[in-house]
C-alpha cells in the first residue's frame, strides 16, 4: 500500500509546472510564449536567467525528492518505477491538461537520487554543449543518448532504465529532432 501511496505522490510532485508557475508569477503565459514549452529552455528565452534557474531547480527536484525517498524503503524495480513516474508527470501534467515538458531536467533529478556521478556528469555535458551550440533540444539529447552508455561502466543495474528513459526524451523531442534535420531549430541565446 505505502508504494502506490508513493507511486501517486510521485506522479502529482513531478506534475507541478514550475514553468508555469514561475511565468504566472511574473505576469507570463509560458505556453503562449517561444516555444510554448514549460521548461527551462523556453523559461530562458521568454523570462531570462534567474527565472529560467528557478524552473530548472524545481524541475530536477521534483525527480529527486520520490527517488530519494524511496531508496532504503523499495526494491530498485519499485524505485525505478517511481522515477518513472515523476518523469511522467512532468511530461503528462493534469494541471495543464494532461500536457507538460520534455522530461530531462526530471529524469537528471531521478538521476541525481540513482547515481550522482552519472547526473553530474550528464549536466557538465549538458552545460559545455549548450554553451557552445546555444541549442537546449541537442544539449539533452546528446546527454539522454549518453546515460545509458555511462551507467553501463558507472553503474549496469541501471543501464536499461536508462535506455528506456532515452527512448522518453527521444519522443518527447521528436519536433526538436524534425527541426534539427531540417536545419530550422531556434538556438536560445
Amino acid at each position: 500500500m505505502h508504494f502506490y501511496i508513493i507511486l501517486i505522490l510521485s506522479y502529482i510532485l513531478g506534475s507541478i509546472p514550475f514553468g508555469k508557475i514561475i511565468g504566472y508569477l511574473r505576469g507570463v503565459n509560458i505556453q503562449k510564449e517561444g516555444s510554448g514549452n514549460i521548461g527551462f529552455a523556453n523559461s530562458l528565452r521568454v523570462m531570462g536567467w534567474k527565472p529560467a534557474l528557478i524552473v530548472l531547480l524545481g524541475d530536477i527536484t521534483k525527480g529527486y525528492i520520490p527517488v530519494f525517498y524511496a531508496f532504503d524503503k523499495f526494491s530498485l524495480t519499485q524505485i525505478l518505477v517511481i522515477g518513472l513516474v515523476a518523469v511522467a508527470g512532468h511530461i503528462f501534467s493534469p494541471w495543464l491538461k494532461f500536457r507538460g515538458g520534455k522530461g530531462v531536467a526530471t529524469m537528471i533529478g531521478v538521476s541525481l537520487a540513482l547515481n550522482p556521478l552519472i547526473a553530474l556528469i550528464a549536466m557538465a555535458i549538458w552545460g559545455i554543449i549548450f554553451l557552445l551550440d546555444k541549442t537546449a533540444s541537442v544539449s539533452s539529447l546528446v546527454i539522454a543518448l549518453l546515460m545509458p552508455v555511462l551507467s553501463l561502466f558507472l553503474d549496469p543495474k541501471l543501464f536499461y532504465f536508462y535506455l528506456l528513459l532515452l527512448l522518453i526524451i527521444l519522443l518527447t523531442h521528436r519536433t526538436n529532432i524534425l527541426n534539427l534535420i531540417k536545419g530550422k531549430e531556434e538556438k536560445i541565446l
